[in-house]
């Protein structure tokens, strides 16, 4: 039986928290790894590593996981600026997220 003291609960959720960030920062440092090394399979690896943390962060927070995928597809234009990345790129990847609903 799960151990139902509210202090220990919320415990349990700070240190979640915690280790996500952690996790996070950690997976952000593996993608830059991946990159240097060129390594197509190792890159794919620690994005989608990052990305689950990022979604199991903000369920830690209690952001519902449609709202994460909402705001993925709105802000990738604002994350990538239009001088630097081809419009056609950022199009064509909102409609893959938009195709995953």
């Amino acid at each position: 039986m799960p151990n139902s003291d509210p202090h220990a609960q919320i415990a349990r959720k700070i240190h979640s928290i915690e280790v996500a960030k952690i996790g996070l920062v950690e997976q952000i440092a593996d993608v830059f790894r991946g990159i240097q090394s060129g390594n197509e399979r190792d890159l794919a690896q620690s994005l989608g590593e990052l990305i689950a943390l990022a979604y199991y962060l903000g369920w830690q927070m209690d952001v519902p996981l449609q709202a994460i995928e909402q705001e993925a597809r709105n802000s990738l234009p604002k994350a990538l600026s239009r001088d630097s990345a081809d419009p056609a790129d950022i199009e064509f990847i909102q409609r893959y997220l938009q195709s995953k609903r």
